[in-house]
């Protein structure tokens, strides 16, 4: 009897351990079988957890790769903008330079015509400093003694008279202008009466035309030149033009002339040397 029942325990607990074994196994099997596209349960499970996260590093991994191409473009974008400008800075300097010549050609040029029409040797020379207009209406050239200029030589450029020579030294001379108030230029209208007077530095941008009668008739627009009444200006050089005219109060004209140059922006001029 006690076999019997010890034999049928030994049933049931074997029972018991084998039934859990299958259903484990059962499970197993389950898992590890494949579905018609060859992907088992395990692998479906693992991909549910683990597709979110590949989902997130994969929008960080492409993140951080887009700020970065962006990054190293606007670099290399800001270096070609760069480039640019700077290419521009060089063609606009270079294009100032060439204007720059050029207009210094064409003032050459013109003192090169002048010269041509002057029976009369020459020295061409740079201007090199000028002082302020309220003190004295001079500037200074770099021609001197050595060049052959002497005090009184006259000093012009392509478009009429400048000056004459004051002070002279061995590289240098210092030009008192036209409109200096100390100045004075025998000159004469260009017209058909050839009209003599005196024209005188005002200190300002303009002269003054003096001792000429009231009965002379004077318009705005007539050409004044030299006169060579002065014994330092040769005849017949351009010296401005007449802006204004009206009879004064006395028996003269009150005549006001615009210079011929641009007295303060001259860069080039020329030295008459001596008589022919």
């Amino acid at each position: 009897m006690p076999s019997n029942l010890s034999s049928r325990k030994n049933r049931e607990r074997a029972v018991v351990v084998i039934i859990p074994l299958l259903v484990f196994q059962l499970a197993l099997l389950s898992f590890q079988s494949q579905n018609a596209t060859g992907t088992t349960p395990v692998k479906m499970v693992a991909l549910e957890i683990y597709a979110p996260i590949i989902h997130i590093s994969s929008n960080i991994t492409d993140g951080i790769a887009d700020l970065w191409h962006n990054y190293i473009w606007l670099v290399g974008a800001r270096a070609e903008n760069e480039q640019l400008r700077e290419t521009v800075r060089q063609l606009t300097r270079l294009s100032s330079s060439y204007e720059q010549i050029n207009q210094e050609n064409i003032r050459l040029r013109s003192l090169l015509a002048m010269k041509d029409g002057v029976s009369y040797r020459t020295v061409g020379a740079s201007v090199i400093a000028r002082t302020p207009g309220f003190l004295y209406n001079v500037l200074y050239i770099d021609r001197g003694k050595k060049d052959g200029v002497q005090i009184d030589f006259p000093v012009i450029s392509g478009d009429g008279i400048i000056g004459r020579t004051v002070l002279v030294t061995g590289n240098q001379s210092q030009v008192q202008l036209i409109t200096n108030p100390d100045a004075s230029i025998g000159a004469m209208i260009e017209n058909e009466e050839r009209t003599p007077g005196v024209l005188s530095g005002s200190g300002g941008s303009l002269l003054d035309l003096k001792y000429v009668s009231n009965t002379e008739k004077i318009n705005p627009g007539d050409v004044v030149l030299s006169s060579g009444f002065d014994t330092i200006f040769p005849k017949g050089f351009r010296i401005g033009k007449v802006v204004d005219s009206h009879n004064g109060e006395g028996v003269y004209k009150i005549i006001t002339v615009e210079p011929a140059v641009d007295l303060y922006h001259i860069e080039e001029v020329s030295v008459i040397l001596m008589e022919p």
